[in-house]
């Protein structure tokens, strides 16, 4: 017995008819009074009762029939939550604790891995670690490893903060500066928020607080960039996302918590949900 031979059966119980069943369902007339011999043989019963021009259910066939049913409505859920279980595979939820790494990150795995839905975000939390057991991440991509048994940590690509100089100011020539050693003046820091936004920020309260921060929406960052000669920060990752300008010098910040690796994190559990990205990221180490 198979679910054809229940979607025939239903057919015809349902339009008391072998022809009108067979052309409900495009087949011949022949194959689908055959199918019936066969399924009533089966079960060891006759379903129907027939005349010479009708047939239609009996008792028996009543109580195949609502078995018929039940059987085809649980194997189109069957259906229905594979269907759903193969689409959340071909996704993939993952929090990216900067947004360099997260513009470097999502466009290049949606261009290798078009039929994998990506839904990114950029984490601002310090609860990480239930964030990967509770699934609401399948991977997270941080400046350090998270430590935990169940999670899995893989060296992901390393990115480095520079300082943007314009022309004529007094920094230009170091080969590498801290941030605690640049003197009074403005840096301008766009609203993007993240790991590198948020240490810039910390390092200059505590370290040089007589620099001045000019917070700004990136769009208007960008464009005092360019008609300024105000300070900027800019990382490895996100360089090819802003032009500086020919008149502008990067020079590396020697602060540690400005120069990382990142580490991607996930479920060991889930090792095989988040294989894809995990080949992908080993290419873009190589």
């Amino acid at each position: 017995m198979d679910t054809a031979q229940l979607q025939y059966f239903k057919a015809i119980a349902e339009t008391n008819s072998l022809t009108k069943a067979a052309e409900k369902l495009h087949i011949s007339q022949p194959a689908m009074s055959a199918m019936l011999k066969k399924f009533e043989t089966e079960l060891n019963a006759e379903l129907f009762d027939r005349t010479p021009n009708r047939i239609h259910l009996n008792s028996v066939g009543e109580i195949a029939l609502k078995y018929a049913n039940r059987i085809l409505h649980d194997y189109e859920m069957m259906q229905e939550e594979i269907q759903n279980a193969v689409q959340s595979n071909l996704s993939l939820s993952i929090a990216f604790c900067d947004p360099g790494v997260r513009w470097f990150c999502v466009p290049r795995f949606s261009t290798a891995y078009p039929e994998i839905a990506i839904k990114d975000t950029l984490y601002e939390t310090d609860n990480i670690v239930s964030s990967l057991l509770n699934k609401t991440y399948d991977i997270i991509v941080a400046p350090h490893e998270i430590q935990h048994s169940d999670i899995q940590n893989v060296s992901f690509l390393h990115d480095q903060v520079y300082l943007s100089v314009p022309e004529g100011n007094g920094l230009l020539g170091k080969e590498t500066i801290s941030l605690a050693e640049i003197p009074a003046q403005p840096i301008l820091i766009p609203k993007i928020g993240g790991y590198f936004i948020a240490q810039i920020e910390k390092i200059l309260s505590e370290t040089n607080p007589q620099v001045t921060i000019v917070w700004n929406e990136m769009n208007i960052i960008q464009y005092l960039i360019r008609t300024t000669n105000f300070l900027t920060s800019i990382s490895t990752l996100s360089i090819e996302l802003r032009n500086d300008g020919v008149n502008r010098t990067l020079i590396p910040l020697s602060d540690p918590e400005l120069n990382v690796t990142y580490s991607i994190s996930f479920l060991k559990s889930n090792r095989q949900k988040v294989d894809q990205f995990l080949k992908w990221a080993a290419e873009c180490t190589k």
